[in-house]
């Protein structure tokens, strides 16, 4: 393909996510994402450079994409072969893949999302283009299908859904790409562990323990983390508490002190001094910033 195409028809119906504004941390993962009803025509192509996006910097890089039919049909054109994509099938589109996908029906109901070229997803490289049914599909589809209508309100009860939400959409990503297949057993006990620290961050976390329950020295957990996440591990604690503490600021009433003790703080004199170091700002004037 010598040349991007980009066909919609006015009888399309698209919406996109935006994680920017979503509580939680998706917009480290998903660089956009939508869910689109196409008729009549709809036609995306890319060259063998593949889709690119532009990040906060305004450089392009890199994405990944993954595709949900959830009824209707499509068809994708990939290296000069033609597949028909109908309910439950999914396309997996691995950085730098050319393609061309386009409406081959009446209708096609379908979901996508284009994944950042992240540490998270670097496994995705070692993957080829593919196109396969999985039951996962409906519930992708289903899950950013609520986050639709939950992220519409305002309210504090919704927003902690909506967040709730994010963490199941990007659980069933790496599910239905199957990355625990792509890792060793001290990988996925890593990952797992991590996860448990990420719901539990009042906790008095430190690197003796956390490389007390992945049973390896604290160098042997430093290195393992460093590949990881590219973080060595308190830089790792540090970014989840001072991420879920912008979701405490921006969609709670708690005060300092309340989210200090809830992120594992001593007190929000220690809270405010890291998230200052941090983000170059006080928690109250991000606060303010973002209401």
């Amino acid at each position: 393909m010598n040349q991007d195409i980009l066909n919609i028809h006015k009888d399309c119906q698209e919406f996109f996510f935006n994680f920017n504004d979503f509580p939680g941390n998706a917009q480290d993962y998903i660089a956009c994402a939508g869910i689109s009803t196409l008729k009549t025509e709809y036609q995306i192509g890319k060259t063998d450079q593949g889709e690119q996006q532009a990040n906060k910097q305004q450089n392009r890089v890199n994405v990944h994409y993954l595709l949900v039919t959830r009824s209707g049909q499509g068809k994708i054109t990939l290296d000069n072969k033609q597949y028909k994509l109908t309910a439950n099938s999914i396309v997996l589109l691995p950085a730098g893949t050319a393609f061309l996908y386009e409406l081959d029906g009446e209708y096609w109901d379908m979901s996508w999302l284009l994944l950042h070229d992240c540490q998270q997803y670097q496994f995705i490289h070692h993957l080829k283009p593919a196109v396969f049914s999985n039951d996962n599909a409906n519930k992708l589809y289903q899950t950013m299908a609520l986050l639709k209508e939950f992220n519409h309100s305002s309210e504090e009860l919704n927003t902690n859904i909506v967040l709730r939400l994010v963490e199941i959409l990007l659980f069933q990503i790496e599910q239905t790409l199957n990355k625990n297949a792509n890792r060793k057993e001290q990988q996925v006990k890593f990952h797992a562990l991590m996860e448990s620290v990420s719901k539990q961050l009042q906790l008095p976390w430190t690197v003796k323990i956390l490389a007390k329950k992945m049973h390896i020295s604290e160098p042997q957990l430093y290195r393992l983390c460093k590949k990881e996440t590219g973080m060595t591990p308190m830089k790792y604690l540090t970014h989840a508490r001072l991420g879920y503490a912008c979701y405490l600021l921006q969609y709670t009433h708690y005060n300092l002190e309340q989210i200090a003790d809830t992120i594992g703080y001593a007190d929000s004199a220690s809270f405010a001094h890291r998230f200052k170091l941090h983000y170059k700002i006080s928690p109250g004037r991000w606060r303010n910033k973002v209401e």
